[in-house]
């Protein structure tokens, strides 16, 4: 008798066991995911603008359409929050840009006199401005940070993508 009442304690606390541990399982496989890696990002417009700039020159396509396109859709559809492109040849170059969260200003400075040309950017709106050259090294500055560009001959593709993950900003640029 002594020996069937142990069994049944045994299978009890067996079967206690693991509905705990598979509570404590479910329990730790709820957590918040992060965003996909961001610096994917990075990447992925680096390989998307090179194959849309070898697909305008194969074509010959229009190149300052076909790259605001690019950039417009890739902004729109993106889940970053900021989007600031600079592009175009040794002669002009074009400044597009979006900002998702909020309002602001950039600069944009491709002259010699140090001073540039300050855009801003309403949010949600796709912001773009055709920007006379007179140096071959210039800067995009946006919120106090100075990014340096140096234009090639041939096509040129820089850009600046930003996004809050978490109260800290991420940024990947290719300039």
């Amino acid at each position: 008798m002594y020996n069937k009442r142990g069994q049944f304690f045994l299978i009890i606390s067996v079967i206690i066991i693991g509905l705990v541990a598979g509570l404590a399982t479910i329990t730790n496989s709820v957590q918040k995911q992060s965003d996909v890696k961001f610096y994917y990002v990075g990447e992925e417009l680096k390989f998307e603008s090179e194959k849309v700039i070898d697909y305008g020159i194969a074509n010959n396509k229009d190149m300052k359409q076909l790259l605001t396109d690019f950039s417009q859709d890739y902004s729109k559809y993106s889940n970053a929050d900021n989007f600031y492109y600079v592009f175009g040849t040794t002669s002009e170059i074009t400044f597009a840009g979006l900002k998702k969260k909020n309002s602001g200003t950039v600069n944009v400075d491709f002259d010699s006199s140090g001073n540039g040309i300050d855009i801003t950017l309403n949010q949600d709106i796709f912001t773009i401005k055709e920007i006379a050259v007179s140096s071959l090294t210039g800067t995009l500055t946006i919120e106090g940070v100075i990014y340096p560009l140096i234009l090639k001959q041939g096509q040129n593709f820089f850009f600046v993508v930003s996004k809050e993950i978490e109260g800290n900003v991420y940024t990947v640029t290719n300039g």
